[in-house]
């Protein structure tokens, strides 16, 4: 397992689904909006976790799903286990994982966006960072 600042432990994440869909009509002549970035985290429900072992994490990113006039619609998955310190409370770990490791799985995601958008004839997509402690 990694490990990050020693509270946090994690194994390789694996990609589960990466799905990229390129606009071929898509003029950009006509310049790129602003992207349509969602995000969401899955893991057990609260109840059901065994803090003694690694609990598994798992994020999904959809990027301009809702939108036409975009130059490339991409849905990922991607998920690890993840082990916090026994020191840290279960309410403390809960938020850690949803945040601190939905983070971890984003900088895994990042390179990937960026090479696949890159190879798909438009300029690669650098995925901005995102506040995984905001309600949105």
């Amino acid at each position: 397992m990694n490990k990050i600042d020693r509270y946090l432990q994690f194994d390789d994440p694996i990609v589960s689904e990466f799905d990229l869909k390129v606009n071929e009509q898509f003029d950009i002549i006509d310049g790129l909006e602003q992207l349509d970035i969602k995000t969401m985290v899955e893991m057990p429900p609260e109840l059901e976790i065994d803090w003694d072992s690694a609990v598994p994490v798992y994020l999904s990113l959809f990027i301009n799903l809702n939108r036409d006039e975009v130059p490339y619609k991409i849905s990922a998955k991607i998920s690890s286990y993840f082990k916090v310190d026994d020191e840290i409370s279960n309410v403390d770990a809960l938020q850690i994982l949803q945040t601190d490791a939905a983070t971890i799985l984003l900088s895994y995601l990042r390179p990937l966006v960026s090479m696949m958008t890159a190879a798909s004839g438009f300029p690669a997509m650098t995925l901005p960072m995102i506040d995984f402690n905001s309600e949105d």
